[in-house]
């Protein structure tokens, strides 16, 4: 079990990102490995196809570190081990969210001072890369154009949701500081 979570951030970070990524969907609703692997491909429209050798290995490692904890399930007249994330994982992925946060908006600076120094722009602002790619389309079909851009709308809303409930902690924090300064 990683005590310190910039730690846990930096392994990540050398060895890729399966654990965060893991943890983010199991965080949402639990879930079995191969509902995992389906559901990556789907939100990442297919940039990320995960294997089962990608896969299962993670699981077991975060699961042995106490961050999710498999449950064997009956689904269909078969067992499968369902996933849910432990309160120790929640603290762990809100601290290294918190650090990849830091390390891309470090990253966005220097992209905009590139682009304030290459095109002599005042105040440029790079946008997330997924904002750029709900504007582009290279599909042949209106029916996959339809879709993508369904598929791109949920992700944004989720991405709305979450913003939501990080301002919600936010303003809960800063009460809780106001209550706490006023003693």
């Amino acid at each position: 079990m990683f005590d310190d979570p910039i730690s846990k951030s930096l392994e990540w970070s050398r060895k890729g990102y399966m654990g965060m990524a893991l943890l983010l969907m199991i965080n949402e609703r639990p879930l079995s490995g191969y509902e995992i692997m389906r559901t990556m491909r789907e939100t990442t429209q297919g940039y990320w196809k995960p294997t089962p050798g990608g896969v299962y290995p993670v699981l077991k490692k975060l699961e042995l570190e106490g961050l999710v904890r498999g449950e064997w399930l009956a689904y269909k007249g078969r067992k499968r081990k369902v996933y849910n994330i432990t309160e120790d994982g929640r603290r762990i992925l809100e601290h290294v969210l918190l650090r990849q946060s830091e390390i891309a908006m470090s990253i966005n600076r220097v992209f905009e001072s590139f682009l304030k120094d290459m095109f002599s722009l005042n105040n440029p602002q790079v946008a997330p890369p997924c904002l750029f790619t709900t504007f582009i389309s290279e599909l042949d079909s209106i029916e996959e154009e339809v879709e993508t851009l369904k598929a791109k709308r949920e992700m944004i809303l989720r991405l709305i949701e979450m913003l939501q409930r990080c301002l919600e902690t936010i303003e809960s924090k800063l009460e809780e500081t106001k209550t706490k300064s006023t003693f």
